[in-house]
């Protein structure tokens, strides 16, 4: 089928629960970075409205990723928060537009959809990223504030694994970051998507890691 033809479409259908990975997916990794206070920030990723909705059940993940927002804010280290902006208009959507169709530019979406959710609100002194593909890196202001920041080790949480998180984990690899995907505090559409993310970037460009350990590592410290 040619790419003009495509019928493939950002997933609209209820995400239904299935089971988070937990300490098992260490076994994925090749490296494990040593994470230094110093260095490191976390990432949370297109934690929006709009696609935050599609699961039928958000509580498992919504409650690790706000552990870990906690966790951070409590040790005063940086926290990120990415999200995917609204295209000015349906050529700068480029070859999403064929791919993936209209996304958060669909007409049905409203701009409270675009927000990241009240459980996760970014505070005053917290920085949000917004961003026109899935990478968080690109053509975005997040390279540059963490160069400036001397921080270049990125633990990464939110949605979606396969998507948006992964592609960010390869981008920040080419920039020479150290990207950490954090199994349990990710959503996908479905475990096999989940997992196969996990052990891409633990065995190409980055590590895994889990609630548990950030939380331990930062309690240490």
């Amino acid at each position: 089928m040619s790419a003009i033809n495509s019928q493939r479409t950002l997933a609209r259908n209820p995400i239904e629960p299935y089971a988070l990975p937990g300490e098992e997916c260490l076994v994925y990794n090749k490296i494990q970075w040593n994470l230094s206070t110093d260095r490191v920030v976390l990432l949370v990723h297109d934690m929006q409205n709009y696609w935050v909705d599609l699961f039928v059940d958000r509580a498992p993940l919504v409650a690790n990723i706000s552990s870990l927002v906690n966790a951070f804010r409590n040790a005063r280290l940086p926290v990120f928060f990415c999200r995917g902006e609204r295209a000015k208009s349906r050529f700068e959507r480029g070859l999403g537009l064929t791919v993936w169709g209209d996304g958060l530019n669909a007409a049905h979406v409203r701009e409270e959809d675009c927000q990241i959710i009240s459980d996760l609100a970014p505070r005053a002194d917290e920085y949000v990223i917004e961003k026109p593909r899935h990478s968080a890196f690109f053509q975005t202001e997040l390279e540059p504030t963490l160069r400036k920041m001397n921080r270049d080790q990125v633990i990464v949480c939110g949605v979606f694994a396969h998507h948006g998180v992964m592609v960010s984990c390869i981008d920040g690899y080419m920039r020479n970051f150290q990207m950490t995907m954090v199994g349990e505090a990710l959503g996908d559409y479905s475990e096999p998507e989940h997992r196969m993310a996990l052990q891409y970037v633990a065995q190409m460009c980055g590590s895994v890691s889990t609630v548990g350990r950030v939380k331990g590592f930062l309690a240490a410290r």
